[in-house]
């Protein structure tokens, strides 16, 4: 089933997202509209897919979440997206090819009791506050509802067509995943901002210059409680964030996205919080 005509390369990417996610298995529908309508808010929605560039796709990429539990659950439905784009010959390029897959990494334990495995997860205290309030609301709110949702689908019996019980398995997996992750990162925290305009850290807003697009560019470094695609807030430990970390202003940096290598130049480095802890004294 193809999406459009395809000499209609003007289709905005928000259309073509919905009309893929129906030519899917219902089953796979919710999650798909999800992680692509991230894209999308990012990116914007009334952008013409024939003008996404493979630059558009790394910044994605390097912006996403360093702690997510697996990243490419989020990026393997845009890859597939993609793909499926050039494939119906919407898009001259296929952009899928640009999305990077990540592999799984192992953290090492030193085995002695009482060690610590989690490394030192940096953050600002706005951040902490906000993994907090999350993890506060899936304890309480989410996580009885999701169990409930359970509880009412096991009650039908044929589990061969319950989808409603599958998907609140699933579903309850992810949230019960993500408070671990949760407080696995609350446990390991270790409050720290900027005090200084001097050097890019935690806390700053950096506007920075595309060397290659000729474009200006700002993020946001913060923890990963605060991380944001929408308003361009990444993590420290991101391949963008943790290249610009104790940069100065006129430092020129590469770094190595999904999209391949991108130079910056720093060109203003300004601590926002400035003010309001000029207030709090």
């Amino acid at each position: 089933m193809a999406l459009a005509d395809p000499s209609d390369g003007s289709l905005p990417l928000g259309k073509a997202i919905a009309a893929y996610v129906s030519t899917l298995p219902v089953a796979d529908r919710e999650s798909n509209t999800r992680e692509l309508g991230r894209f999308a808010r990012w990116l914007g929605a009334s952008v013409p897919i024939e003008q996404i560039r493979p630059a558009d796709v790394g910044r994605y990429q390097e912006a996403q979440p360093e702690s997510a539990i697996d990243i490419n659950q989020r990026l393997e439905p845009l890859k597939a997206f993609l793909a499926y784009l050039r494939n119906q010959k919407l898009i001259k390029v296929n952009l899928g090819a640009h999305v990077r897959l990540r592999r799984a990494t192992q953290r090492k334990s030193s085995g002695a009791p009482g060690s610590e495995d989690a490394q030192v997860v940096r953050m600002t205290s706005e951040g902490y506050a906000a993994l907090a309030q999350e993890l506060e609301h899936l304890e309480r709110e989410v996580r009885p509802q999701v169990t409930e949702e359970l509880s009412r689908a096991f009650a039908d019996k044929d589990f061969r067509e319950n989808a409603p019980y599958d998907a609140a398995k699933q579903k309850l997996g992810e949230v019960q995943g993500r408070i671990n992750q949760i407080r696995g990162m609350l446990s390991a925290a270790s409050i720290q901002t900027s005090t200084s305009n001097e050097v890019v850290d935690l806390g700053v807003t950096v506007t920075l210059r595309d060397i290659h697009e000729n474009e200006d560019v700002t993020y946001t470094v913060v923890g990963p409680g605060e991380v944001s695609l929408r308003e361009r807030k990444i993590s420290a430990a991101s391949p963008v964030g943790s290249a610009l970390v104790n940069r100065r202003v006129g430092d020129v940096v590469e770094v190595n996205i999904p999209g391949g290598a991108v130079t910056y130049r720093i060109e203003r480095i300004e601590r926002l919080r400035a003010a309001a802890a000029t207030k709090s004294t």
